[in-house]
C-alpha cells in the first residue's frame, strides 16, 4: 500500500468530509479510495478496449419488450444473469449483469436502447482491473 499526500482547498475538503460521513465511510482514506476507483472505472469504460462488469437496469411497460430482452440474453454470452421484477401495475424492471469486452457491453446497451417500450435505462460499470 502507498501513502500519498496532497494539497486540497479547505472548502473542498470540508464538503468531502461531510459527504463522506453521510455516505457512511469510516475514514477519509476509505472515501478517497472509493473516489479513485470510480475515476478509474469511468476511464476504463471510456476505453474502447478492455473488459468491464456492468449492471443494467431498465423499466418497461408490462406488455412491452420481454421477448426481445430474452433474445438478447441468448445472443450475448456476456450476459451472466437477468432478474425480472414486477413494479407497480403495468410496469416491469429487468436487471442485467454482464461481463466482457467493452465493445460487446456497449453493443448490449445500444440494442436495449433501440427496443420500443423501454422507459428508462441506467447502468453501472466496474473495471476488471480495479482491486
Amino acid at each position: 500500500m502507498t501513502i500519498i499526500s496532497m494539497s486540497v482547498d479547505d472548502g473542498l475538503i470540508e464538503r468531502f468530509d461531510q459527504i463522506s460521513g453521510v455516505k457512511g465511510f469510516r475514514s477519509r482514506s476509505d472515501a478517497m479510495r472509493e473516489a479513485m476507483r470510480s475515476f478509474v472505472d469511468e476511464a476504463e469504460w471510456d476505453n474502447q478496449t478492455g473488459e468491464n462488469q456492468i449492471v443494467i437496469t431498465l423499466v418497461y411497460d408490462e406488455m412491452g419488450p420481454r421477448g426481445e430482452l430474452s433474445v438478447l440474453q441468448h445472443r450475448f454470452e456476456e450476459i451472466q444473469m437477468m432478474l425480472h421484477l414486477h413494479l407497480e401495475k403495468g410496469q416491469c424492471m429487468e436487471v442485467f449483469i454482464a461481463r466482457g469486452q467493452n465493445a460487446a457491453l456497449r453493443e448490449i446497451l445500444r440494442r436495449i436502447r433501440s427496443i420500443k417500450g423501454v422507459r428508462s435505462i441506467r447502468f453501472i460499470s466496474t473495471s476488471s482491473g480495479t482491486k
